[in-house]
């Protein structure tokens, strides 16, 4: 009998090999990072204290002017609703290994923001103070909400800007 099962085992450990790859890829393919669903800076503001100190993608409209960037979007209350950009290699998170933003929810999004905020329309300087932006990084809430944002998103810089475009 031990004659008759030896040639067979070379072929079950190489079957059981076969599938125990199979196995370890459906595993790592499970584990590999999903798709990140960017927020609106209102479904951000709507809900602070849910998403402070979480990492995310925010979209909006980011602004660069003299005193400071931000990411903003109007339609949300009675005011723009604003996150002030905050730029800190060392401390911001860095974003997922495979980082890849949901295609259709931000499609989905973007068409609805652009409905009711506008870019900026400059006389002097250049188009790049106003653009549309995937921004990831950590929110954090203001302590003393004197300014023009109550919170802020601590970004690692523009490796994790995603700029966009309403040109199809």
């Amino acid at each position: 009998m031990t004659a008759v099962e030896s040639p067979k085992a070379p072929g079950k450990a190489v079957l059981q090999r076969w599938v125990w790859c199979g196995i370890l890829s459906v595993a790592l393919a499970a584990a590999a990072d999903a798709p990140v669903v960017p927020m609106t800076v209102c479904e951000v503001l709507a809900d602070l204290p849910s998403h402070e100190g979480k990492n995310i993608a925010v979209l909006g409209r980011y602004s660069f002017r003299r005193d400071g960037r931000w990411i903003g979007e109007e339609g949300c209350g009675s005011s723009p609703a604003m996150l002030a950009l905050s730029e800190d290699s060392a401390a911001a998170p860095r974003p997922p290994g495979n980082f890849e933003i949901d295609a259709a929810a931000l499609n989905k999004k973007f068409a609805e923001m652009v409905k009711h905020t506008a870019l900026g329309k400059f006389r002097f300087g250049t188009p790049e103070y106003d653009r549309w932006a995937v921004v990831y990084g950590r929110v954090a809430a203001h302590k003393d909400a004197g300014g023009r944002a109550v919170a802020e998103l601590v970004f690692r810089g523009s490796g994790v800007v995603v700029f966009l475009t309403t040109e199809k």
